[in-house]
């Protein structure tokens, strides 16, 4: 289950970015996650859900969002790239690389304030 690893490094860089804010709490976390990263969203949820007891980041909301991937290629840019995995760009034929296909982006961090919370 590598959900639990993403799990804890995900509540790491949320709870380091949130401490900018004293008195916040974090209400959302937006993520998105490439298709072939393979995480599972209930088992990252649930992952999440059991390490963030006591933490600013409990009973914050958790959205992922999957994103397919995308051919980077040099002489077109970004070009989406269904499913399939491409050597070469469908436009032009360059030679390029995947892209956001296996990532994990942390998207957006909504919290609020302490007089939100009054």
């Amino acid at each position: 289950m590598h959900e639990l690893a993403f799990a804890e490094q995900i509540l790491t860089s949320v709870v380091d970015a949130a401490a900018a804010y004293p008195g916040a709490r974090i209400r959302r976390v937006r993520l998105s996650a490439g298709k072939y990263l393979g995480l599972d969203r209930d088992s990252l949820t649930f992952c999440l859900d059991a390490i963030s007891s006591g933490t600013p980041l409990e009973d914050a909301a958790i959205e992922l969002t999957e994103v397919g991937p995308e051919f980077m290629c040099p002489a077109c840019g970004r070009v989406p790239a269904g499913e399939e995995v491409l050597e070469t760009c469908p436009q032009c034929g360059a030679a390029g690389d995947m892209s956001r296909g296996t990532d994990l982006f942390i998207e957006e961090i909504e919290l609020d304030d302490e007089e939100d919370q009054a």
